[in-house]
C-alpha cells in the first residue's frame, strides 16, 4: 500500500514517442528505465466519454453505456450529449472517497455534473459553463490565478507559434494549479488531465510523419524549435512537481487514455450509406432546401474550416454549451434532425464509423424486421468492409466489427450495431458532412487522430520494473489496490502485476 499515488492523464504520446524523444526528458526517462511500462490497450473507439468512462470504473462501454460524445438509446431517436449523469457506475475515485481516501481531481475530464467526491473536483469538460470546480473555495483559488478551463484556441497554417505558445501557457497554468492544489499534502490520489497535448499532435503532426499528403520538414517553418518536444519537456518538469508531491512512498502513474497516428482523409459514412439507398432525408421543403445546400458543399464541416481559419472557430466550440452546438448545426444545415426515419435502414453517428441499424421494436419508426437483423447486418458490414478510396483505389477500411464482437453487458442495447475499424491514415466523419463524396482531406487542423494504442508507466518504491501488458480497464483497480481498498467485484480490469 502507498502513501499517495498521483495519474498524470496525458493523452496521445505512445511509448514508440516517448522513446524517441527520452534523452532529453529525464523524469519520462527514469519512469521508462526503472519503472513499470506498458503498450496500454485502450478502447477501439477512443472518444473522451467513452475511453474516461472505462478509465473511471475499469469496466467496458457496454457496461457503461458510453460510447461516443452522445448516447442514442434505444426507443427513440433523441441524441443525448454526455455527462456524468450517464455514467452510472461508481468511478474508482468514488470508492476511495466512500473508503475515507481524500481526492483531488484536476483538469478531469467526464466529471460534471461534478461527482461527490472527499475533496476536490476541477473539471476539464467544454461548454459547462462557470460550473467547473468544487468546493467553492477551490474555484476562488483558482480563479484568483486567472485559470481557465477549455484549451480556448484553434489551429490554422499560419499561426503554428501562437498555437504552441498558447499551448505552453495551459501547460503552465495547470502547473500553477497543481502547485497550489496539492500543495497541502492533505490527498491521498491526485489526478491531473493534459488532453492539451494532443492538440498540439492534432494540429503539428504532418511536421513529423513523411506520409502525410502535406509533408513539411520541421525546420522550414520552425528553425530549431521541437513543439512536441519542448511540450513533452514542460510536462516532464511538471512531473518532476508530481514526484515531490507524491513523496519517497508514493506511486505515480502517467498514462493516456489514447494514443495518436496519422490522419490525411476524412470517410463520409452517411455519403455511403445514403448512395446505397440506406439513408434517406426528408421530403419537407426546410429538408430539400438544407439538401440542396448541403449538396454544393456547404456542411459543417465546411463551416468549422473557414471558422479555424478566421480564428473563430474558439467561440463556437469553447462557448457554447454542448447541448447547443448540435442545435446550432441542425438548425442552419442537413444533419440528423432532417433524417426520415420512416425510409431509412441505417445511419452513421459519431467520430469513429459507428453505425446504428433502424430496427422495427427497437426504433419507433424501424424499417428492418427483427427476423431479417442480421442478414441485414452482414450485408451492410460487407459493404462497408468493401470501401475503397476512389482517388486511388486503396483500401480504407481495417476491419468492421458488430457490437456483440467488441462490446457485452446491460447497455449493450445501446451500442451502435456495426463498429469500422479504419485504416491508418483515414478517420471516420462525425456527422453528415461529405456534400456526397465518399472521402476527402482531412482539415488544416487534424494532420493526426486517436488510436487504442497508447502508454502506461508507472513508479514508485515497490514498483517491479520491466514490461507488463495492460488494457485501459485494468488502472482503476490497479489504482484501488495500490490505496489499499479493495476493487469491486465483477470488473473488467484486473489489478496490474507491477508491484514487487
Amino acid at each position: 500500500m502507498f502513501e499517495r499515488v498521483f495519474l498524470l492523464e496525458l493523452s496521445g504520446p505512445t511509448i514508440p514517442f516517448l522513446r524517441e524523444r527520452a534523452a532529453r526528458l529525464p523524469r519520462l526517462r527514469q519512469f521508462l528505465e526503472h519503472g513499470a511500462w506498458a503498450e496500454l490497450e485502450g478502447s477501439l473507439q477512443p472518444t473522451a466519454p467513452n475511453a474516461f468512462g472505462v478509465l473511471y470504473t475499469g469496466l467496458g462501454p457496454g457496461r457503461t453505456g458510453l460510447y461516443d460524445f452522445f448516447t442514442f438509446p434505444a426507443g427513440g431517436y433523441e441524441r443525448v450529449p454526455y455527462s456524468t449523469s450517464l455514467l452510472e457506475r461508481e468511478t474508482f475515485f468514488e470508492r476511495l472517497s466512500r473508503h475515507g481516501r481524500r481526492v483531488g481531481l484536476l483538469a478531469a475530464p467526464l466529471t460534471h455534473p461534478l461527482p461527490e467526491v472527499n475533496g476536490f473536483v476541477v473539471s476539464d469538460d467544454e461548454g459547462i459553463g462557470d460550473d467547473y470546480a468544487a468546493p467553492p473555495e477551490v474555484k476562488s483559488r483558482l480563479e484568483r490565478m486567472g485559470y481557465r478551463v477549455p484549451f480556448g484556441a484553434s489551429y490554422a497554417p499560419g499561426r503554428e507559434r501562437a498555437f504552441l505558445d498558447h499551448a505552453m501557457r495551459v501547460l503552465a497554468g495547470r502547473r500553477e494549479a497543481l502547485r497550489t492544489l496539492f500543495a497541502d499534502g492533505n490527498w491521498q490520489f491526485g489526478m491531473l488531465g493534459l488532453i492539451l497535448y494532443g492538440e498540439l499532435l492534432h494540429a503539428f503532426w504532418h511536421y513529423y510523419d513523411r506520409r502525410h499528403p502535406r509533408y513539411r520538414p520541421l525546420a522550414a517553418d520552425w528553425g530549431d524549435t521541437d513543439p512536441f518536444l519542448d511540450a513533452l519537456s514542460g510536462v516532464d518538469e511538471l512531473l518532476g512537481d508530481i514526484l515531490d508531491l507524491v513523496g519517497p512512498h508514493g506511486l505515480v502513474i502517467v498514462m493516456g487514455a489514447w494514443g495518436h497516428r496519422l490522419e490525411h482523409s476524412r470517410v463520409h459514412f452517411n455519403s455511403v450509406l445514403e448512395r446505397e439507398g440506406w439513408l434517406s432525408f426528408k421530403r419537407t421543403p426546410r429538408s430539400r432546401l438544407k439538401h440542396a445546400v448541403f449538396r454544393l458543399g456547404v456542411t459543417p464541416a465546411h463551416a468549422e474550416r473557414v471558422a479555424h481559419r478566421l480564428n473563430l472557430y474558439r467561440l463556437f466550440h469553447y462557448g457554447l454549451a454542448r447541448g447547443r452546438r448540435s442545435a446550432v448545426r441542425g438548425a442552419a444545415f442537413l444533419s440528423y434532425d432532417d433524417v426520415d426515419w420512416s425510409r431509412t435502414r441505417a445511419v452513421a453517428m459519431g467520430y469513429h464509423g459507428q453505425v446504428y441499424l433502424n430496427v422495427r421494436g427497437h426504433r419507433p419508426l424501424g424499417t428492418i424486421a427483427p427476423g431479417e437483423y442480421q442478414a441485414e447486418c452482414q450485408r451492410l458490414r460487407a459493404l462497408l468492409a468493401g470501401l475503397r478510396d476512389p482517388r486511388d483505389g486503396q483500401p480504407m477500411v481495417e476491419r468492421v466489427f458488430t457490437r456483440d464482437e467488441l462490446y457485452h453487458g446491460e447497455e449493450l442495447t445501446h451500442a451502435p450495431d456495426l463498429i469500422v475499424h479504419l485504416r491508418e491514415g483515414y478517420s471516420g466523419d462525425s456527422g453528415i458532412s461529405g456534400a456526397g463524396r465518399i472521402v476527402s482531406a482531412s482539415p488544416p487542423n487534424h494532420s493526426s487522430d486517436h488510436s487504442p494504442r497508447s502508454a502506461f508507466l508507472a513508479f514508485g518504491e515497490g514498483v517491479r520494473p520491466g514490461e507488463v501488458s495492460a488494457r485501459l480497464e485494468d488502472v482503476a483497480p490497479t489504482v484501488l489496490h495500490a490505496l489499499g481498498v479493495e476493487p469491486p467485484a465483477g470488473l473488467d480490469g484486473k489489478v496490474l502485476p507491477i508491484f514487487e
